[in-house]
């Protein structure tokens, strides 16, 4: 297992998780009797609030798809499997 990316993928899937839950909390809202303006202006907000929450759903996941990817991998030996061999020449 190599340790920087799984430190990759738990920061990532941390700073998502953080982000999402910020955005989820801080969703514009509407009042009653709003001008025109003011309705562009929330729609706008409301759809950039939506965007970046899934920016941050994105992040999350691929931090967690990381985590685990991060689990299958394995340093190589280096005196293992490859060694080259040198053979003696027969005698006759």
């Amino acid at each position: 297992m190599d340790k920087r990316i799984l430190l990759l993928g738990i920061a990532m899937l941390a700073a998502g998780g953080l982000s999402w839950f910020y955005f989820n909390s801080v969703i514009p809202m509407s009042t009653p009797n709003m001008t025109e303006e003011e309705t562009n202006a929330f729609y706008q907000a409301q759809a950039v609030n939506i965007g970046l929450t899934n920016i941050s759903e994105m992040v999350a996941g691929l931090g967690f798809f990381i985590t685990l990817i991060s689990f299958g991998l394995r340093r190589r030996k280096k005196g293992g499997v490859g060694k080259p061999v040198t053979q003696k020449p027969a005698e006759v």
